[in-house]
């Protein structure tokens, strides 16, 4: 669902020009496995939200449609904001 229909649609394109994304395959990439494990994933797809200096801030869980997604982000990120932690 991320791949076909929220990475594609454009308002998450939009969105997402101001903020960092790395996509990470856990099945295909080693990285991606490496990470997996570093963080805890447990399921997917799994976003982890990270700081400046690599600490989770957050994490969504679970496939969504794109104008929930970027909500939930902007909730996130607002809230790092007004904590002051740098993402």
């Amino acid at each position: 669902m991320l791949t076909r229909e929220v990475y594609t649609d454009q308002n998450f394109i939009e969105f997402s020009r101001s903020q960092v994304f790395v996509r990470v395959f856990e099945d295909t990439q080693p990285e991606g496995a490496r990470l997996a494990r570093k963080y805890d994933v447990s399921g997917f797809p799994t976003l982890i939200i990270l700081d400046s200096r690599g600490q989770e801030v957050d994490r969504i869980e679970g496939a969504m449609r794109a104008k929930d997604l970027i909500k939930e982000l902007q909730l996130i990120f607002k809230s790092a904001k007004s904590e002051r932690i740098s993402i």
